[in-house]
């Protein structure tokens, strides 16, 4: 009984039970504190990026910052920015802590180093795409 009340009130501890999102594998590459994972949408089938913070203080820092930026990501619409689709935060409960995530669900997208293994570029190859996408990056700002 007590197992049964644990899953429903505080998750499975790997995601979120009605996240309307499957959470697929993550990308080997990190940002800060946050976690990319490839996932789909339930609905379609859709590819999306999920991005997970956790933390296990609810008045952490990161978790603010995080808390903020989804508030600021709902907000602002730009074509150099990613597309908003779906955010949550879940609390679980493992034992005798308890961790808060926060979910942010966008259009697809892959980290640079992740495309350039995709791509198969070596040596100047590399180099010049690199600098190409920094410095699209750079003019775009």
């Amino acid at each position: 009984m007590f197992k049964f009340l644990k899953g429903v009130v505080g998750g499975s501890g790997t995601g979120l039970k009605d996240l309307p999102y499957n959470i697929g594998e993550p990308y080997s590459t990190a940002w800060g504190s946050w976690v990319h994972y490839r996932g789909t949408s339930k609905d379609d089938g859709a590819p999306v990026s999920i991005f997970v913070l956790t933390g296990s203080n609810a008045n952490d820092g990161h978790l603010a910052a995080g808390r903020n930026g989804v508030k600021r990501l709902r907000t602002v619409r730009h074509p150099n920015i990613l597309s908003f689709l779906y955010s949550t935060e879940a609390e679980t409960f493992d034992g005798s802590t308890t961790k808060v995530t926060i979910y942010i669900v966008t259009e697809p997208v892959m980290p640079l180093s992740e495309k350039l293994k995709e791509l198969g570029l070596k040596g100047n190859q590399r180099y010049e795409c690199t600098l190409a996408s920094f410095l699209l990056y750079i003019s775009d700002a």
